[in-house]
Formats: C-alpha cells, sequence, structure tokens
C-alpha cells in the first residue's frame, strides 16, 4: 500500500470513528493472525497456561493462504503471533513469505527459546519486517523464574546467534527488538551491571532496538468498570484491525485473550463480510451506547488511558512510525516511542 492510500484509508477511518459509524466504508488495515495458541512455556504472568491443552493447535497453511488472499488489497501490516509461541507452527516462515510476497509488511513476538541455529537461518531468509523478543530480567535468576520452562544461556545464545547472522548476510531486516518487562517484585534482586552487560553485547551486535515495558494485567473483575466513569475512550480496534485465531475465530483486538467475543469465522465467511456482519456492528454500537453490556470491554484500562483529538494516546506514534516510517536507520532513530500512561 502506497503512502497516498494510506492516507486516504486512515482519514476515512479515522472519520468513521470520530462519526461514531457502526457500518464502516473500510476495511481493517491491520491484523493479528495466530499462527500457534501453543506455547513451550509457562510465564508468570501469562495467562497462556489457563487454557486447556485440547483447546490449543496451530493455524494451517492453507487457512492462513485464505486470509492472506482476502485482504491483500487493503491490510498493511500483518502480525503473526497472538496468544502463543510462533515458532511452533512449522510453516511459519512459509507464511512469512507468502504475505511478503502479496505486499505485507509482518511483524512477529517471540520468546526465542526454540531460534535455534537452522531455524534462525529460516527466519532470515524469511525476512520478516520486525522480530520482537521477550526477554526478561536479563539475569539468570530473574529470567527463569518469569519464564517457567526456558533456560537462560539457550535463549541468550539464541539472541546473539541471529543478530550475528543477520550482520554476517548484511542484511536490512528482520528489525530486531528486545522487549523486558519491568517486573517491580523483583527489583531488589536486579543485578544493574549484569542488565548493563548483556544489553551492551546485543546492542554490539546489531540489536536495534530495546524497550522496557511495564508489567500488564489482564483484564480482571477488580479493574477498574469504565462504565461508572463519566469519561472513557470508545475502543479504535473495531474500526481499524482484526484479530483472527488459530482456528479461523475473530475477535475484536488482543485484549480478548480467552476469545470469549466471537465476530464470526473466516472459515465460512469472508472478512470483509465478517467486518459489517451483525455481531461486529452490535460491538461498535455498544461500545457506543452501552457498554455496560460489554463485560470484558468495561473492565479493560486501556479505556481509561489519555487520548488525543478522542483517539487513545498509547500507541498511536508507533502505529503512524509502522504505517510511514517503517523498520529502518530512521525507526531506529525514533523508536518505538510507546507511551504506558
Amino acid at each position: 500500500m502506497n503512502a497516498f492510500k494510506k492516507i486516504t484509508t486512515l482519514t476515512k477511518i479515522l472519520y468513521n470513528y470520530k462519526r461514531r459509524r457502526i457500518i464502516l466504508d473500510t476495511f481493517p488495515i491491520r491484523l493479528w493472525i495466530e499462527s500457534s495458541l501453543a506455547c513451550n512455556l509457562k510465564c508468570e504472568m501469562c495467562p497462556n497456561k489457563e487454557i486447556p491443552n485440547s483447546d490449543k493447535g496451530i493455524m494451517e497453511f492453507s487457512l492462513f493462504k485464505k486470509i492472506i488472499d482476502e485482504v491483500k488489497d487493503f491490510v498493511n501490516d500483518i502480525n503473526i503471533h497472538h496468544r502463543g509461541e510462533p515458532l511452533i507452527n512449522n510453516q511459519l516462515f512459509d507464511m512469512i513469505r507468502y504475505a511478503k510476497s502479496r505486499g505485507l509488511a509482518v511483524r512477529f513476538h517471540t520468546n526465542g527459546t526454540l531460534l535455534n541455529k537452522a531455524k534462525a537461518m529460516q527466519l532470515i531468509d524469511a525476512q520478516p519486517d520486525l522480530v520482537s523478543f521477550s526477554f526478561d530480567g536479563f539475569q539468570k535468576d530473574i529470567y527463569e523464574r518469569v519464564r517457567k520452562g526456558a533456560q537462560f544461556e539457550t535463549t541468550v545464545e539464541n539472541i546473539k546467534n541471529i543478530l550475528e547472522l543477520k550482520k554476517q548476510r548484511r542484511t536490512k531486516h528482520p528489525y530486531f527488538v528486545i522487549e523486558k518487562i519491568d517486573f517491580p517484585h523483583y527489583e531488589n534482586i536486579v543485578d544493574r551491571q549484569s542488565v548493563d552487560s548483556l544489553l551492551s553485547d546485543f546492542k554490539s551486535l546489531g540489536l536495534n532496538e530495546f524497550l522496557v515495558k511495564k508489567e500488564y494485567e489482564w483484564t480482571t473483575s477488580n479493574a477498574p468498570d469504565v462504565s461508572e466513569l463519566r469519561n472513557y475512550n470508545v475502543c479504535t480496534f473495531p474500526w481499524y484491525a482484526m484479530v483472527i485465531c488459530w482456528d479461523g475465530t475473530v475477535t475484536p483486538c488482543p485484549q480478548d485473550y480467552m476469545a470469549a467475543i466471537n465476530l464470526g469465522n473466516v472459515r465460512n465467511k469472508s472478512i470483509c463480510e465478517i467486518w459489517n456482519d451483525t455481531p461486529y456492528k452490535e460491538l461498535r454500537s455498544n461500545l457506543i451506547n452501552n457498554i455496560e453490556s460489554l463485560p470484558l470491554c468495561r473492565r479493560c484500562d486501556r479505556l481509561c488511558r489519555k487520548q488525543v483529538g478522542g483517539v487513545p494516546f498509547q500507541y498511536m506514534f508507533t502505529f503512524l512510525a509502522d504505517q510511514f516510517v517503517g523498520y529502518g536507520k530512521l525507526r531506529k532513530i525514533i523508536g518505538t516511542m510507546e507511551r504506558n500512561d
């Protein structure tokens, strides 16, 4: 999608959102496509371990192709991850190549534990635009407490190996990011010297960006109820984005971790049909006029965060950078600019 088309589309999306339209003349421009719900770890803060193994699976390549073929003319970028570990799906690199061949920007997020040398070579060959690693603690004791089932030394070696491989290949992509969650309850055992030393090693090997994020508490019954507030943000997701789970189930946003809001299934309907079908229209309408009817949304803290011109502020600059800057030298200079408040 060229810059002019992006600007035109985003202008229409903003107009529809501000006018609170529930039937849209635009389609989603960003997708989360869950390549795998299965995961090899049981991280202390992650709800994935609460999902029964019988409900977990990986997306079939044929279903992925169907999705990409339907959206290639209106989607700009995709995340090939959601609730599981993408590298569990043996066709992940085929998925990346297929989406890239259709002109889409591709990102995925991984814990890095399965990224052995063979997979690292396949990843570099597939050329996703961005790969981010969850790597918490930066020291063995904290990392292995948080990322239960992972071995610190193996993950460090995997990340260093792929950074070195990219350097050897002299390739622009992927843009590599390490995300570290700031856990306040581990603050008293952090060895700052070890953290700085390891981060320095990663940067010397070509790490593009290091991002510290606040720990996110998934929507719970004791979270603030936005329906009791005078002002709250109307969620933007149903106006510009869509999440597709491994089995084809469509949900409104990544915060719906348990896929409680089922908006249809891409196995038996097209994405364009689902986008303006009754469940989506009802969701948009209820977000505007009847937030009390949405138990999950009314407990989402993102609706209480700062806004600019009626649009939630937290990811605004990052989203615009994704659309118009991409992942190169300029992106490294300006950074992700994610706002956590």
